[in-house]
Order: C-alpha cells, then structure tokens, then sequence
C-alpha cells in the first residue's frame, strides 16, 4: 500500500463496530474507575457543535506533543476534526479526568512534527494510516499525503 493513499482504511463492517460496540464502550471506560484499561491510548473528546448545537463525544487515539493532546485522523474518512478547523472548547477526559481544552487544527512543519510524535507512540496504528516510521526518524509521508490527514491539537485551559 502506498502512504500517499489514505482513503478505504475502514470498512464498512468495520465502522459498524467501531460506532456501535467500541465506541459506547471506551465512552464507558475512559469515564470511569476503569480508565487505565485505555487511557494510555486513548482520550474522550466531546464539543458542541456549532451549527447542530449538538454534544458529540468520542474517542481518539492521542499522542501527548506539542503542549497538549494530539489526534490524527483521515480526512476523507471523518468530520469531527472540521469544527477544530478554529480554535474551539472541549472537555477531554484524558486519565480519568474531565478537562476544559481548547482544540485546533494544526498545518504545515509543526503538523509534521506532530505527526512524527503520533506515529512514534502509534506503530501499528500510524503503519495501518500509512505514517509508517523510515530509519530517520520521520513518518515518511510526502507532501501530498500530509494533506488527506487531519492533525487536531488539544491544549488544555
């Protein structure tokens, strides 16, 4: 597979399960006692949306860089990070905790290198999105594939 593809990652099949058994059950997980069975991986993002009005919340993979939380995601396979596209509030249950942050998407050299950090902390994640590590240390992903993903930095306030 070439890392300047990043579109059918995710199945059908796959979205089904994700939407309907693991997400409900990381929401319940990552609020609860239980966290560490996942807060190492991931994180509880939940905003407002602008024009709906509407509480969504989920989780993300994060690799903490940057000064914050950082998520990546495909952006042909998503819309949650579009509301970041300016800076906006969240809450984020990051180990147990609920936290007020400010989430915004990031571009250029500083994305880059955050990409870097997340594929760093997410091997086989980053290698299944195409952000496979090469030997200098960096994600390997060219220009234009740096376009299909969305990086979301979270700070918290």
């Amino acid at each position: 597979m070439s890392p300047t593809v990043v579109t059918d990652h995710v199945s059908d099949a796959q979205r089904t399960l994700e939407q309907r058994f693991a997400n409900p059950f990381l929401r319940r997980v990552l609020r609860s006692p239980l966290h560490r069975l996942a807060s190492r991986w991931f994180v509880l993002v939940s905003y407002v949306g602008p024009k709906s009005g509407r509480r969504y919340t989920f989780p993300v993979a994060y690799a903490v860089a940057g000064g914050g939380i950082v998520a990546v995601t495909p952006k042909a396979e998503s819309n949650w990070w579009k509301n970041f596209r300016r800076p906006m509030a969240c809450r984020l249950w990051y180990r147990g905790q609920r936290r007020e942050a400010t989430g915004e998407v990031v571009t250029g050299e500083f994305a880059v290198d955050l990409l870097d950090r997340y594929a760093a902390a997410h091997g086989l994640l980053a290698r299944e999105l195409g952000l496979s590590e090469n030997g200098g240390g960096r994600t390997g992903v060219d220009e234009t594939a740096r376009d299909d993903f969305a990086v979301v930095l979270f700070r918290f306030d």
